[in-house]
């Protein structure tokens, strides 16, 4: 069914949804019988918690929009860009916070979007954060993780600066340090997204996922790498580290990692999604700024998505090689992009 333009797209813009409906909220359990009595009223009051914040710690059953096709059969996009926080990122968070005991204080580093969806998930919980973000995060999603109330210190330099510096603030006050990509919680929480797809449409042919530091792709490979989708990574072309990781077989620390997509710019993938890319058989493509301007333009005159650069990877790597016997997925991973880069893109 078409719908017609709505909140969010461009002028005249029509899009064709696959489905809208919500994820149910599973059911918490309880103590053991026999625990001792101080130990059952923990666990009944954090279940208890866990029962009055679930409903509140439930990411967004984001649309599936047809488009193109492109050279395709059919190209579909998964539209983070209009998750909680503007981006995947909270679907993980929401999971992980959940299971952190009341009054735990959280402490991150992130490119942006992870530190806003998990500033946006604690608020849920009520539980204090500060994030460390390098100096060149971009505005929107500096505001994002400010107005979300968690406490913003800039850091000279990269993510894996940001890292350096909260794992040890964390450290010194006992917090929880929860990491952008190499945390299983956080990986687990990412596989909804995958669950949804497959609800609303069953699984395609092909998955093209834009992988960051990779908790994104790992999801995707715990939830469909048994079945027929053939997943592919897709990484910015100044900052490979994925692709030279599988390559040598061991994780590559990249020298510098710059450029226009930010969520993408990490030095070094986790150790969690390495095995399990290395496991899998990962196929790695990647593009560039002039790729990712031309996705970010079709993306938003053909459905209405505004993508950052980082979210409009996987359509951009789906462009340049298409294959009309086969259905592709791409995951739209955020939108959260500055006026002046959403302009200038624009203008191209």
């Amino acid at each position: 069914m078409r719908e017609p333009a709505g909140q969010g797209q461009g002028p005249g813009v029509r899009h064709q949804s696959l489905g809208s409906r919500r994820p149910v909220a599973g059911r918490p359990g309880g103590g053991r019988r026999g625990a001792p009595r101080r130990a059952r009223r923990r666990t009944a009051r954090r279940a208890a918690m866990s029962v009055a914040e679930r409903g509140r710690l439930q990411p967004v059953h984001t649309r599936v929009v047809e488009v193109g096709p492109h050279g395709w059969r059919a190209v579909w996009v998964k539209d983070e860009t209009r998750q909680i926080s503007g981006a995947f990122k909270y679907r993980g968070n929401a999971h992980r916070v959940a299971g952190l005991p009341a009054g735990a204080e959280v402490v991150t580093a992130s490119t942006g979007n992870h530190a806003a969806g998990l500033a946006c998930a604690a608020a849920e919980r009520g539980l204090p954060v500060r994030v460390f973000v390098p100096r060149t995060a971009p505005l929107a999603k500096r505001r994002r993780i400010a107005g979300a109330g968690a406490e913003v210190s800039l850091v000279q330099g990269s993510y894996d600066d940001c890292e350096a510096v909260a794992r040890a603030y964390a450290a010194e006050r006992a917090a929880v340090f929860v990491h952008s990509f190499d945390d299983p919680g956080i990986i687990e929480g990412h596989r909804s997204l995958y669950r949804e797809v497959g609800e609303e449409t069953g699984p395609p042919d092909v998955a093209f996922v834009p992988v960051g530091g990779g908790g994104l792709v790992t999801a995707g490979i715990a939830e469909w790498g048994e079945g027929p989708t053939r997943l592919v990574g897709v990484e910015y072309r100044a900052a490979p580290a994925m692709k030279l990781s599988l390559e040598a077989g061991r994780r590559v620390r990249l020298d510098e990692a710059r450029g226009m997509p930010e969520g993408l710019l990490v030095r070094r993938i986790g150790a969690r999604p390495f095995e399990a890319c290395l496991a899998y058989g990962l196929e790695v493509r990647t593009v560039d700024d002039r790729a990712l301007h031309r996705a970010m333009r079709t993306l938003w005159s053909e459905a209405g998505i505004r993508a950052e650069g980082a979210g409009a990877a996987a359509f951009a790597a789906a462009l340049q090689a298409p294959d009309p016997r086969r259905v592709a997925l791409c995951v739209v991973s955020g939108g959260n992009v500055d006026d002046r880069v959403w302009n200038d893109c624009l203008l191209g």
